[in-house]
């Protein structure tokens, strides 16, 4: 099981993001393995937005927030009150930010390996859920 952090759907859409190869190798591998993806409902939002900065192209950032949904295998988790009270709580000892807290505290509560390119979520959450890049997750598999 795999809770993916926006970071590796972001690198995996645009070519010139650092771990594009990666992103996409992995993702290409979590469908193969028919993993089961647990996904914040939030994910979809971040995953627009961030496709969007980075393109410009605001139809295409919706398909591809749109497309996470329909990933083989994923599990939308809702932000309801008692996961947002466990992302606060995660946000407030690890000093992470709104939406990393939110994958983190999916991750925890699933039992999920978070992925993730992002160094400074990987680093905070290290010991509380099991975090690992993309790359890291390919070679495990191999």
């Amino acid at each position: 099981m795999v809770t993916i952090d926006a970071s590796v759907f972001v690198a995996a859409d645009v070519a010139d993001e650092q771990g594009y190869g990666a992103a996409q190798a992995f993702l290409a591998g979590v469908l193969a393995a028919g993993q089961e993806v647990h996904e914040p409902a939030l994910a979809v939002v971040v995953v627009a937005a961030a496709v969007a900065r980075r393109t410009g192209d605001g139809a295409h950032a919706r398909a591809v927030g749109a497309n996470l949904l329909q990933l083989p295998g994923v599990v939308v988790h809702d932000l309801d009150a008692d996961s947002a009270a466990a992302a606060a709580g995660l946000a407030s000892e690890l000093r992470l930010r709104a939406a990393d807290a939110v994958y983190a505290a999916t991750a925890l509560a699933t039992g999920s390996m978070l992925v993730t390119l992002d160094k400074e979520l990987a680093s905070r959450c290290a010991g509380v859920v099991r975090v690992v890049t993309p790359t890291e997750w390919l070679a495990h598999q191999a």
